[in-house]
């Protein structure tokens, strides 16, 4: 028994690290937060840093648990000038492949936003992640017993949006397998390098998208935070899809008391519970995930957050102040 329970850990954490580079997320805790130069100007910036923990549950019971299998960052910049506000949003997931079995996975996005009375006006996007075919036990398996070669598939997507109209592209590449969150810096900038460049031998979708308005995941993330209410919903792009975006929030104290006791708040009651739903426009297959942030408080950004990959496979994601740091900016200009 024993055996078999290692052999379905071993699989399902091989199919939770493929899924969890392609999940979005977001968080954080204060870097800096400047004092206003005047009354109509601001500058704001947090981050957070985060370990992931995997469960794996029978008939709703937890059979197996394995620590820092994985890591997160998150940061957001915002600057305020009148009526007009400027953000810049990133997030970096993936996991540790000393703790999953040499699996190399990551994923990055950043978004910047531009928005006038508290409305989006424009937005750019940027997303990167190591793409798989990790879609059962199977594939997990073979991913876990074949051997890295000199290149890893990439798949990377950008988007422009304004009030009008959004124009996405969405490219596949294959660069060094020595990229890995500790350096995707480098990463980066070799990507943007390949989108600046024409298309030698490999695949892009190019498409633009006229009607009603979208916005992008971590902006609607963030609003949906700071919303007064119960509710909140959107139309977002992400990774060259259109999705339904709706959140639902609610106080919870209970897992307040669990993250007071993690050294994580000392608000437990101000805990607040954010549950979304992601519903494909065009195949209708949908991701659930949930959030909790500290209600009221200037870093509003997420605690934990968490998703379930499979029924059976729970990733969470914890706020670890003594994680490394995993910190990545992408150029502010998108390539043309």
């Amino acid at each position: 028994m024993a055996n078999l329970v290692r052999t379905l850990t071993v699989r399902l954490l091989a199919f939770f690290i493929a899924c969890s580079a392609a999940m979005p997320a977001s968080a954080s805790s204060p870097v800096q937060a400047n004092t206003p130069s005047s009354e109509t100007q601001s500058h704001s910036s947090f981050q957070r840093h985060y370990t992931a923990t995997a469960y794996i549950t029978l008939l709703s019971i937890t059979i197996f648990s394995r620590s820092a299998v994985g890591f997160g960052y998150a940061g957001i910049e915002e600057r305020t000038d009148g009526a007009r506000q400027s953000l810049s949003l990133r997030f970096l997931s993936g996991s540790s492949p000393e703790r999953a079995h040499g699996l190399n996975r990551f994923g990055f996005i950043q978004e910047n936003v531009e928005q006038k009375n508290r409305i989006m006006v424009a937005a750019d996007y940027f997303g990167l992640m190591t793409a798989n075919a990790e879609d059962s036990f199977r594939d997990a398996k073979a991913a876990l017993n074949s051997t890295t070669g000199a290149q890893v598939a990439f798949v990377a997507a950008r988007a422009v949006i304004n009030q009008q109209k959004t124009s996405y592209s969405v490219r596949h590449m294959l660069l060094p397998s020595s990229y890995r969150g500790s350096n995707a810096d480098q990463l980066l900038e070799q990507v943007q390098a390949e989108f600046a460049a024409p298309l030698v031998g490999q695949s892009e979708k190019t498409e633009t998208l006229n009607g009603s308005a979208t916005s992008t995941f971590l902006s609607s993330l963030r609003q949906a935070i700071l919303a007064a209410g119960d509710a909140y919903q959107s139309r977002i792009v992400f990774n060259g899809k259109i999705f339904q975006f709706h959140a639902s929030l609610h106080p919870d104290a209970k897992t307040g008391v669990e993250l007071q006791r993690a050294g994580l708040t000392a608000s437990p009651d101000a805990i607040t519970q954010l549950s979304g739903v992601l519903r494909n426009e065009k195949t209708n297959e949908i991701s659930t995930f949930r959030l909790w942030f500290e209600q009221g408080s200037p870093n509003f950004l997420p605690l934990r957050f968490e998703f379930k990959p499979k029924s059976y496979l729970r990733l969470v994601f914890d706020e670890d102040p003594s994680a490394p740091a995993q910190t990545l900016t992408l150029n502010r200009e998108l390539p043309e």
